[in-house]
């Protein structure tokens, strides 16, 4: 009975501690002598991704298409999966209806485009590759992270009880 207490004291402490996916920011790169570099932020908003494109090198005025491709820069370069707002004055700020986790595999790019009238000229793309699941951490209180603290909790409450169930000793 007291490992039965122990083990669900450690599962109830477990199920505290969340796992999410974290933020991440990929690299534009130039292409076609374009000049054009930047960021993209894509941003975990659940069962949606804001994506934020900061643009270096625009023409002045420039309004060019931007979108998420399947595949990855390059030859293997696929179709339009989620057409984003364009980017205009360096900017780009969209939020589309896929989770971080979903296009986070690797299986993913974001193009950019000179302008709608020459869709086929690539100014800029960027891999979004495949992320790893992180543990969500909690401020720091006397050298011990607070995700630490329900563990702990978990595993006190337990022995204890199963201390008190057998009168006081293991």
């Amino acid at each position: 009975m007291r490992k039965l207490a122990i083990v669900l004291g450690g599962i109830v402490a477990l199920a505290l501690v969340g796992t999410a996916f974290a933020d991440t920011s990929i690299q534009l790169n130039s292409l076609n002598n374009s000049g054009i570099t930047g960021t993209v932020q894509l941003i975990d908003k659940g069962n949606q991704t804001e994506v934020i494109i900061t643009e270096t090198g625009e023409p002045s005025g420039a309004s060019e298409p931007a979108h998420i491709h399947a595949g990855q820069c390059g030859p293997s370069l696929g179709k339009v999966v989620y057409p984003l707002h364009n980017v205009e004055n360096g900017t780009s700020d969209t939020l589309i209806n896929a989770s971080l986790a979903s296009i986070s595999n690797g299986q993913f790019a974001v193009n950019v485009h000179q302008s709608a009238a020459n869709i086929s000229t690539y100014v800029a793309c960027g891999n979004i590759p495949a992320l790893q699941m992180t543990v969500t951490t909690l401020p720091k209180t006397g050298g011990v992270p607070l995700a630490v603290a329900p563990l702990v909790a978990g595993v006190l409450i337990g022995t204890g009880y199963a201390l008190r169930r057998r009168g006081g000793s293991l």
